[in-house]
Order: C-alpha cells, then structure tokens, then sequence
C-alpha cells in the first residue's frame, strides 16, 4: 500500500491523475490497497447538521493479510475449511486400507421408497462402501467376508443402451445390486481382493427371485426393456384402486410386471392378445393429482381387460409395445 494499513496520515500526499481509467484504480485496488479518510458534514442552509468521520482500508485479502489486518478471520476460516475437508472424508477402520475408488450408485429399496442412491464407490481389503460427502453418510456398506455370490448383468434401456450392473449375493440371502463407472474394473479388483482373504463364492450366481420368475415364464424370450412402474391394481370390491410399485418387462413374447410388494409376477400378457395400446391424462386421485398412464388393452377369454401403468418414459412403452405386436401380428387391432 502506499500508507500503512493502520490509516496513519504520514506521508500520504492526495494524486490527482486526469488520465486515471476504472482498470487503473482496479488495480491499485488488488495490488497494493487505499486507504480512505474522509470527513464528511452534511447540512440545511449552511447550518452544519449531520458529521461523518470514515477512515477504511480497502485491499485483496492477501495484501490485508500481509499488512496485519484480518488475520483472525484468516485463521478461523481456514480452520473451519479443514473441519469440512475432514468431515466429508470416508474415516477408514484402524488399519485399513483403500484399494479403489470410483463414482457408484447403490439400488436402494424400502417400501415404497425406490431409487439410485449416488456416491463413491470404495472398495478396501475389508469392506465394499458407497459413501455420501454433502451430507455425509454411508449409504450402503458391506464387509467382504460376507460376500458370497458376485456376477454382472446387464439393465437394457429403450434407447438400445445396456448398462452393466454388479449384483451381490451375501450370507443372510440378501441381494444388492451397485452401479459404478467401470464394473469390469470394479469386479477384477473385488474378486482379487475376495480371493485374498480366502472367500469363497459359488461357482454360479443365482439371479434374483424377480429374474427368476422371469426367466421361468419366458425361457427362450428376449427382452427389449425394463424399469421401474407403478401399476394400477383394483381391489377385491372392484371399487377401490391403488398403484403399486413394480417392475416392467417387454419382451418379444409379451408383457411381465412383477409386483414389488407381493414378490410375484402379476401381469402376463402375450402379445398376441394385445389389442390396444395408448398413453392418455388420467386423474389419479388428490394425492397423485392428473397424471399420464399407460394403458394396454388385451383379451381375456371372451372379453376384453385393460391394465395401467403410470411411471417415466411412458410414450417409448408405447411405441416399444406396438412394435412388439406388429412384429409378431402384422398390426395392432
């Protein structure tokens, strides 16, 4: 600065530069600071009323820095920094040791709550972690040992996309399934660190109840999509509906939802007997409000029935369904 930041008259000598620019005060203002001393008198008719007295030093933080001033603020926030810095960080068990780290995701299901729960994906000789920074927060965590199926299946999407999901089987029968940026090196690095430790896994995974049904059901079918969609289910009066969560499948035989809450395969529907299918706005009651719904029409003996379908991505469905049918049938009627 060309004072000293205490605001000491001394040597200040006022510098009036008619060729000074905003760019020229900007950068004395980073560079090197000013200081102001102003004294201001404000009043009615020359009568003197108000008085101001102001004395600032203005610089870059760095330079305030250099000068004495702010140095408690520095340090406070500087140690606040480092509180956040080691708060968000995974705290690791007494000598363990990381041996990957990647971004993944955990499928997280409880009750009707369903969803991708992103984070970093760890894996160490001990554990496998997905862990949350802002808030911080384990959101799944298994140890290694009790890893006892381990296998990569692909999730298809309308798009053509296939996306490889690492799926886990562990002691108490319990399955999860993880999404990471590279499975394949995820899966190499895991079964490494499994054999290590002397655990051993069965020679062939055994797919979830759901893929298993599936697969029951329809052995030689080709499926062309799934998800996650809820489905429309009457009740025993058939007054009353409620939407259950499920998951849909299409393949080039027919229709599979399986429900979520019943653990079984509700709706088959051969796509053969598909008559209709469309997308239109329905009222779904007044905590759901108007929303669109999937509706397939097919025949059942000597009648016809509808089923519904509320979720995402409901006019590829659509499409996705009429293909289906005029691949097999020639045409939708």
């Amino acid at each position: 600065m060309d004072s000293n930041m205490s605001g000491e008259r001394a040597g200040l000598e006022p510098v009036r530069e008619r060729g000074s620019a905003l760019n020229d005060l900007l950068d004395r203002l980073l560079t090197k600071g000013i200081v102001l001393d102003l004294d201001l008198v404000i009043g009615v008719a020359g009568i003197p009323l108000i008085g101001v007295s102001l004395r600032a030093a203005v610089a870059a933080i760095e330079t305030m820095i250099e000068y004495g001033l702010l140095q408690t603020w520095d340090v406070k926030t500087r140690e606040y920094a480092e509180r956040e810095l080691q708060r968000q960080k995974l705290a690791f068990e007494p000598g363990e040791a990381p041996r990957l780290e990647t971004f993944g995701s955990h499928w997280y299901s409880d009750g009707v709550y369903r969803a991708w729960r992103p984070g970093r994906l760890f894996l160490t000789d001990r554990r496998l972690i997905l862990y949350r920074r802002m808030p911080p927060e384990i959101l799944f965590q298994v140890s290694l040992v009790r890893i006892r199926g381990l296998a990569v299946a692909e999730s298809i999407h309308f798009n053509g996309r296939r996306t490889p999901l690492l799926h886990l089987v562990l002691d108490s029968g319990e399955e999860a399934s993880l999404y990471a940026e590279d499975v394949a090196n995820l899966e190499v690095a895991l079964r490494d660190q499994l054999e290590a430790l002397g655990v051993v896994l069965a020679k062939a995974m055994e797919p979830c109840l759901r893929d298993r049904e599936v697969a029951r059901i329809a052995p030689d079918a080709r499926v062309l999509a799934e998800a996650t969609i809820w489905r429309q289910a009457t009740g025993a009066t058939g007054l009353s509906a409620a939407w259950q969560p499920g998951r849909l499948y299409l393949t080039d035989e027919g229709l599979l939802w399986w429900s979520e809450s019943r653990r079984l395969l509700a709706v088959q529907v051969p796509v053969s007997d598909i008559v209709s299918v469309g997308v239109e706005p329905r009222d779904l009651g007044p905590l759901l409000g108007a929303k669109s719904v999937l509706g397939v029409r097919y025949r059942l003996d000597s009648h016809h029935e509808t089923v519904l379908f509320a979720g995402k991505n409901l006019d590829e469905w659509r499409r996705a369904i009429r293909r289906a049918v005029v691949d097999q049938k020639g045409d939708l009627s």
